[in-house]
């Protein structure tokens, strides 16, 4: 049995469908209780300023009792003032409210920011991008029994 490696420089969204749909069968399998994914609770939390500004932002999704903190920021001028912090323990409050028991990211230069917030690193990636490292992070955001 011959076995052809294609390279799809551009993939389709026919080809992405077919992936995502193989995937998501085998996960069904593996996993028979596994939420599917059109349950997923995406939703994003904005702070603006007194003219109606973005002055910070985070979007987030809970699935499979976790909520995933995708993409977070805070205007530079406005840090320090606990912008990033309110805007994540809301983000975690609606985790939790939603069934989310653990938090978790992936940040290269917030570390410690969150590292005051709870959340611990699981794991390092050296060089991405080149010279720096991919932190990954998890916070428990529901006490085991």
């Amino acid at each position: 049995m011959e076995i052809r490696i294609e390279l799809l420089a551009s993939p389709t969204e026919k080809d992405q469908v077919v992936l995502n749909n193989m995937f998501s069968e085998y996960l069904r399998i593996q996993y028979p209780n596994l939420p599917p994914e059109s349950e997923d609770k995406k939703f994003m939390l904005v702070a603006r300023d007194e003219g109606g500004d973005y002055i910070g932002a985070i979007s987030c999704n809970c699935y499979w009792d976790g909520l995933e903190i995708d993409t977070f920021w805070v205007k530079e001028s406005h840090r320090g003032r606990k912008v990033g912090s309110m805007l994540l323990e809301k983000a975690e409050t609606i985790g939790t409210n939603n069934g989310a028991v653990v938090a978790f990211l992936k940040t290269v230069e917030a570390k410690q920011f969150y590292e005051r917030h709870g959340y611990e690193v699981y794991g390092v990636l050296e060089d991405r991008p080149i010279g720096t490292n991919l932190y990954h992070l998890k916070k428990r955001l529901v006490k085991q029994a």
